[in-house]
């Protein structure tokens, strides 16, 4: 054998053995850096992400490493001289950090997070810097809340509950009668195509009732004042306008409603009365099918009274006055065709005209200023046509939104 080959197979070397898991690794410091021998270190390798970290530390130092940013595999080969072979060891090269414990910052709790609710960030940021109060707070409120999950086994109880409930409640159609019913207008046709038929006269004067009202007294009396003292109230600036218009047989049923427009003026006027004797006198003693109907419709019935029916005691609740006058300026409006002036007639019931405006809403009348004829026609000066308000229904109706509202004392 020639020299050189005695030299090459004497420079051969084996590989004994290969490590594919990393148990050894390549740390790289900055220059001049030597780890105390006291130093522990350890491997750690992320379950998702397959990359190796490791972390060290003693009584002074922290040290920490992360892997090169290149990718690039390392190896240590470990030579064993007399039998030419090498183990070699796959090793990760990190680059390594130190941190002094000493001067060392405390990490606070990530309180700004994405895709969180701002009630979750204000919790943590409250559980990490708050007052005893505070996180106290928190406390509570985290064991008062309620948890869907446990809900979702007792759902079918609540839904049970709920409609158990829910029975006596009452239906849509049911509520929508209810808020008719609670209206102080008289009852309206709302599909009606003249405006005679939307407040019929008999929802505003029963039929029963209408049949005592008798006129022919009225009608034959010579003198306006013989006819006012045949009416329940001879006080009324209105009813004395009217009366001179009545001439004629033809005539009567508007004077029926004539002298029950009187009733109600005289009931609204003696209204703080509650006596149904003493309101029967004040009224010129009408028929008693009248004032019952009066009482009926228009008060309430004294708690704890006792005694006869006809003489127990009565009040006049303020939505029951209202009721009295609605009803009253639906039969004004059949009275005057339709249209009313409303400060005469708001000067005599001694209400502000603000009051009686809403009033004739409620009925669905229109208000507004008065027109330049009108004015001339209620002898009105053209200059004060602006500010003088007055009410008209006409077709077609459109019934009004009812809100229940507080009344001012």
């Amino acid at each position: 054998m020639s020299n050189e080959n005695r030299k090459r197979a004497r420079d051969e070397l084996t590989i004994a053995t290969y490590t594919e898991e990393p148990t050894v690794a390549v740390g790289g410091f900055f220059n001049g850096f030597n780890v105390p021998t006291d130093t522990n270190f350890k491997i750690y390798k992320n379950k998702h992400s397959e990359q190796f970290v490791f972390h060290g530390e003693n009584d002074k130092l922290e040290f920490d490493g992360v892997p090169e940013a290149d990718n690039s595999e390392y190896a240590i080969a470990v030579y064993d001289p007399s039998l030419k072979s090498v183990d070699i060891f796959k090793a990760p090269v990190f680059v390594g950090s130190v941190t002094s414990k000493s001067h060392k910052f405390a990490k606070g709790p990530k309180i700004k997070q994405n895709n969180v609710r701002a009630n979750i960030q204000r919790n943590a940021l409250g559980e990490a810097f708050g007052t005893k109060k505070a996180k106290k707070a928190i406390t509570d409120l985290e064991r008062n809340r309620i948890d869907a999950d446990k809900l979702a086994d007792i759902q079918t109880d609540i839904i049970d509950a709920v409609k158990t409930g829910t029975e006596s409640l009452p239906t849509r159609e049911e509520l929508k009668q209810t808020v008719l019913d609670d209206r102080p207008t008289p009852a309206c046709d709302v599909e009606a195509t003249n405006v005679e038929d939307i407040y019929p006269i008999l929802n505003i004067i029963p039929k029963k009732e209408l049949q005592f009202i008798r006129v022919d007294a009225i009608l034959n009396a010579s003198t306006l004042n013989e006819k006012l003292d045949l009416l329940p109230y001879k006080e009324s600036t209105f009813i004395k306008q009217q009366l001179p218009k009545i001439s004629s047989e033809t005539q009567k049923t508007k004077l029926q409603l004539i002298y029950y427009a009187s009733l109600l003026l005289g009931f609204y006027a003696k209204r703080r009365i509650s006596n149904k004797t003493a309101l029967s006198n004040e009224l010129n003693n009408p028929s008693e099918v009248l004032i019952d109907g009066l009482l009926e419709r228009f008060a309430v019935s004294k708690t704890g009274e006792f005694g006869r029916a006809k003489d127990r005691g009565y009040k006049v609740d303020p939505h029951h006055e209202d009721k009295l006058l609605c009803y009253l300026l639906a039969l004004i409006m059949h009275i005057n065709n339709f249209i009313v002036e409303i400060p005469p007639l708001a000067q005599e019931l001694s209400i502000k005209p603000m009051r009686l405006v809403g009033l004739f809403r409620a009925l669905g009348a229109t208000v507004k200023s008065a027109s330049v004829a009108e004015a001339e026609a209620f002898g009105v000066p053209k200059a004060a046509a602006a500010s003088y308000k007055v009410a008209t229904l006409k077709v077609p109706f459109k019934m009004p939104e009812m809100t229940r509202r507080g009344r001012r004392n």
